[in-house]
């Protein structure tokens, strides 16, 4: 960046390293709890990783793709980061840090093909957006 010295950078960089960190944390606890039969739903798990295009009722919707990867990172296509976990008690997917995708939940299903399918919460309740993503 233009402007900003190193010592600048490092405390700014420390606190996202710690924010990566504390959701990777939550997610891999949120595994072992499944695991240990403390959910109520079966996880579904994250994403293979891969480019996915999304698409609702009106075709492309560019704004909306994202690639996974590695691991539970995705990225947007503006370039932000974000991470994803399983919710323990529904197993819907959960965007963390980036939008658009942060004001969705997802189901996925591994295939063939792979899909993410958007959803909308309110009060509790997941409802389908009508937007499905798929890898290219």
């Amino acid at each position: 960046m233009a402007g900003v010295s190193p010592e600048q950078l490092d405390p700014l960089m420390s606190f996202f390293e710690l924010w990566r960190r504390a959701h990777v944390a939550a997610a891999l606890a949120a595994s072992l709890w499944l695991v240990a039969g403390g959910g109520v739903a079966v996880a579904q798990g994250v994403p293979v990783a891969g480019r996915y295009r999304c698409a609702g009722a009106n075709g492309a919707m560019a704004d909306l793709d994202f690639t996974v990867g590695p691991g539970n990172i995705y990225t947007t296509v503006k370039g932000f980061r974000g991470t994803m976990s399983v919710h323990p008690g529904t197993g819907n997917v959960l965007f963390h840090g980036a939008p658009p995708q942060a004001s969705y939940q997802a189901s996925y299903s591994p295939g063939p093909p792979p899909q993410v399918v958007l959803l909308t919460v309110t009060d509790g309740k997941s409802a389908e957006a009508g937007i499905v993503c798929q890898p290219r």
